[in-house]
């Protein structure tokens, strides 16, 4: 094993340990560690045997092993573009509908306050 395969091994090993304890979601939170390993092992795999890669993709009818991993990496990443997307989509409507209620309860704040400096006046 090279030098570069170990730093390169220690690498996905560090950014998916990252990746699951910081990723919210106490839901999913066993899912996520699930294909955190499963993509672990893989990438240690492709690493220290590239050509079993080229042997996948040859099964797949792709000329070679690198250009799976891009195509797969294509996907991966409009997965997670479209997955942000919707997320940042779900924390706008959020945010809007706090908005909402503060702008609510401060005009409820200001009419009772109208209405009690009324009652103060007329005593």
């Amino acid at each position: 094993m090279s030098i570069f395969q170990l730093l390169l091994i220690l690498g996905i090993v560090l950014i998916a340990a990252l990746a699951v304890r910081f990723l919210p979601g106490e839901r999913s939170l066993a899912l996520k560690r699930i294909f955190a390993i499963l993509f672990v092992i893989a990438a240690v795999l492709a690493i220290l045997f590239p050509n079993v890669l080229t042997t996948i993709a040859h099964a797949f009818g792709i000329g070679r092993g690198t250009d799976l991993l891009l195509y797969v990496f294509i996907v991966a990443v409009l997965a997670f573009a479209v997955a942000t997307i919707r997320a940042k989509a779900r924390s706008d409507a959020r945010v809007t509908q706090l908005a909402r209620a503060v702008a609510l309860l401060d005009a409820r704040n200001r009419e009772q306050a109208e209405r009690g400096g009324e009652s103060d006046r007329t005593s």
